[in-house]
């Protein structure tokens, strides 16, 4: 019995979790809580050890603290229990992704996308050639962040035209769309394989698949972040820009995570000089929400799915984005962040607070920044620990009704006496 590599420790406000990342995610796995025991026997899994040698381990550690020994077996069980039912962690015979290449090689996984995960050496994939000549030159500018485009204006979604600027002297990111053939794929390790994106490492660079956008044949981006290419093949049409729009979003939260933004999924509306953040699972009913304040209460709507942030000067910001899902509600300009509230739907409506780590925790998996290795991870749950003093966090139950926006209302101005 061992650690599945798909999973690591964290402390959130001081509180330990067992939190999984990368394909893990991808697998809709689950975190838990634990305590200081929990941590112990965490870290005696990183050896494969049966159950009988984790108890008696276990027993050494604690059997004078009062406890029977029939207690501590049955307290160990039921933790064990716990972690396999999650899948935190698996026996010899099982076989799972973990941190030092139990993957498929990028040439394995072009050969067969569906094949399951093996154990492998962790080889390196080449750098990716980004100077392609390219004439076409579209710059941008989100949240401060400037990007290059680099192709033929056919290619590229019209909902980046409000965010376009002259040439900037400063670029942070050039995307660079070609019809070249993408260099032979090298081996590398694969961090997530899923119906919409497979991702793999290097050293230097990711390269990814989208298997559901077939006009786009692969994209790679420098660990850096400075340079990425999106390697397509025609016809453009418009369902291949909304493919490239939203897989140029990809390299851009990457961007933004190196420098210290996150984005999260939420909608978005301006109250009092600030904006606040509804977020919640998909049909979890946020637009719903962020309507009725429109029409009880006039105020503008910023975005109907995702919103950038930052913290400058210990000042959260909200920044504007050409990405909005299916809503057409998007914004260019930045606002001081007021606040964020985690919408459930209910039979009722009412507020209520949450602990510091609940909070911060909740946040960080609304994030849609990211996640793909614990060091990405980590990012997140760091910026939603920064985040979370400074503005206010709820969670709201809330139904369709209008009663459910008075109630959110009533949390806010309560929260800005």
């Amino acid at each position: 019995m061992y650690r599945n590599g798909e999973f690591s420790l964290f402390k959130i406000a001081g509180v330990p979790y067992l939190l999984p990342f990368g394909q893990g995610i991808a697998n809709h796995k689950r975190g838990v809580r634990i305590n200081d025991t929990g941590i112990y026997l965490w870290e005696l899994l990183k050896e494969d050890l049966s159950e009988e040698e984790i108890l008696s381990r276990f027993t050494a550690r604690y059997g004078n603290s009062g406890a029977e020994p029939s207690e501590l077996e049955a307290d160990l069980s039921q933790f064990l229990q716990m972690l396999r039912r999650y899948g935190i962690v698996v026996n010899k015979s099982q076989e799972v992704s973990n941190g030092s290449g139990n993957c498929l090689t990028i040439s394995e996984a072009c050969a067969a996308p569906a094949a399951s995960p093996r154990r492998e050496a962790a080889p390196q994939v080449s750098p990716c050639t980004f100077d392609i000549p390219c004439p076409d030159r579209h710059s941008l500018r989100i949240g401060g962040l400037t990007l290059m485009l680099r192709g033929p204006q056919s290619v590229f979604s019209p909902e980046f035209n409000a965010f376009e600027i002259p040439a900037a002297s400063h670029v942070h990111q050039t995307v660079t769309v070609t019809e070249q053939i993408p260099p032979p794929p090298h081996d590398g390790r694969m961090l997530l394989q899923d119906k919409e994106l497979i991702v793999w490492e290097s050293d230097l660079q990711y390269v990814f698949h989208f298997p559901a956008a077939p006009g786009i044949r692969q994209a790679r981006l420098t660990k850096d972040g400075r340079d990425a290419c999106y390697y397509c093949c025609p016809p453009y049409t418009d369902a291949f820009r909304q493919d490239l729009f939203h897989a140029i979003r990809l390299s851009f939260l990457y961007l933004a995570q190196l420098h210290h933004m996150a984005v999260l999924h939420s909608a978005s509306l301006l109250y009092r000089d600030r904006a606040w953040l509804f977020s919640g699972h998909s049909g979890a009913g946020k637009s719903t929400h962020t309507n009725l304040w429109r029409e009880l209460y006039h105020v503008p709507l910023l975005n109907g799915d995702l919103n950038l942030l930052s913290i400058e000067d210990g000042l959260p910001i909200v920044h504007g984005l050409p990405w909005c899902g299916t809503s057409g509600i998007s914004d260019t300009a930045s606002h001081p962040l007021g606040g964020i509230l985690l919408v459930k739907k209910a039979s009722e409506n009412h507020c209520v607070s949450l602990s510091d780590d609940k909070a911060r925790l909740l946040v960080s998996q609304r994030l849609i920044s990211p996640s793909w290795t614990e060091t990405l991870l980590r990012k997140n749950l760091d910026f939603a620990e920064a985040l979370a003093p400074h503005i206010l966090i709820r969670r709201l139950y809330c139904t369709k009704n209008r009663d459910a926006a008075e109630t959110a209302k009533k949390a806010i101005d309560d929260y800005l006496l």
